[in-house]
């Protein structure tokens, strides 16, 4: 072989092994999986590792220190980012509504892993879910692009779905086209190719379970945390195609009982909905259990996931035994007790970075 022609061979190489570093590596689990197996569970959240006993518990403030200051209740009125992040702002108009949202960016990346749209919970608003949930930490350990609207309307209906008899302001089809306009104005901060991702809680929880039934083809994955999913929701879900999925639900719950009600789906049957969606078969379900935490009331952590989809996206559960009505992970001024004003804490899971692990790992 000439020289020139071995140069070319070796170039060409290279860039194949730069673009599998690029991707990340996978361990083939399911389509579109990002994972690096190199990393530890700690580093970056794997439920085969964490099923085969490895140490898997959160690390909290290794990237930004705590910014649950303020309020128990009231909402806060700005964005207590950390070195490294970077925190703008905008509004956003569609079928006569308006929400004004905050953008936290890594300032030394792209944001490019991932677009994602973090709904917050009744009567909050953005700055309150990217402070309590500690979104600046997602945007910087996992360079991301974490996008927080406040939902339209007075503070008294200020919810993204129906929680706890909250009505939201305005009718689903608005809220889902205000979430499209929404995804479109802030999707060139990252790249066209980088994935969307939807999260929310109670109220921010529903909206994002709707958006991932009406709106498939718009996003990679959801996360549905203390989610109040009525019947009719669940039984006329229909994906244009497969959303990875992560929910997750504490047994404790009493605004969303994990068990159901006349006015709320049970998280079994949405958990079942979802694989179904997902075209996942259900006998091929794992499970491991994570380790509690000392001080704290849930007594347990559950997690059940499938990965062999025939949409190449997978669907989980994490199931805190004991759990209440929030969002595991959750920091405020209040972490000293083991209760929040909805029920037992919990910070044996943090459904904010592993949570996204988790969603990337099952396709999102």
């Amino acid at each position: 072989m000439s020289s020139a022609k071995m140069l070319r061979a070796l170039g060409a190489a290279l860039l194949v092994v730069l673009g599998a570093s690029a991707c990340g590596g996978s361990d083939g689990s399911s389509g579109g999986s990002v994972v690096d197996t190199k990393l530890s569970c700690t580093e970056q959240f794997n439920p085969d590792k964490a099923a085969a006993g490895d140490n898997c518990q959160p690390t909290y403030g290794a990237y930004c220190p705590d910014t649950g200051s303020g309020s128990p209740v009231f909402n806060d009125s700005e964005v207590t980012a950390c070195d490294g992040v970077t925190v703008t702002s905008g509004t956003v108009e569609a079928n006569g509504l308006s929400s004004d949202y905050v953008v936290l960016k890594p300032a030394n990346g792209s944001g490019s892993n991932a677009l994602y749209i973090a709904l917050h919970w009744a009567l909050a608003n953005g700055e309150t879910m990217a402070n309590r949930m500690r979104m600046a930490e997602l945007a910087k350990s996992r360079n991301v692009t974490v996008v927080l609207p406040t939902a339209p309307g007075s503070v008294l209906n200020r919810t993204w779905g129906r929680s706890a008899g909250i009505p939201p302001a305005a009718s689903r089809a608005d809220r889902v086209a205000l979430i499209d306009a929404l995804i479109a104005q802030t999707k060139p901060l990252a790249k066209a190719s980088t994935p969307v991702l939807i999260a929310g809680v109670s109220g921010g929880a529903v909206l994002s379970f709707e958006y991932a039934c009406d709106r498939a083809e718009n996003i990679s994955g959801a996360i549905v945390v203390a989610g109040e999913i009525p019947p009719d929701d669940l039984s006329s879900c229909a994906m244009a195609k497969g959303v990875a999925t992560v929910q997750v639900h504490g047994t404790s719950d009493l605004i969303g009982p994990y068990d159901g009600n006349l006015l709320y789906a049970s998280v079994p049957d949405t958990f079942a909905a979802l694989q179904a969606q997902n075209g996942c078969d259900s006998t091929a379900i794992k499970t491991a259990s994570l380790p509690t935490v000392d001080g704290e009331l849930p007594t347990g952590y559950e997690l059940q996931w499938v990965t062999d989809c025939s949409s190449g996206k997978g669907s989980a559960l994490l199931t805190v035994d004991g759990g209440g009505h929030n969002w595991p992970g959750y920091q405020g001024p209040l972490d000293q007790l083991p209760i929040s004003l909805f029920g037992a804490k919990a910070s044996g899971f943090d459904t904010t970075l592993q949570g996204y692990d988790l969603l990337r790992y099952l396709g999102g």
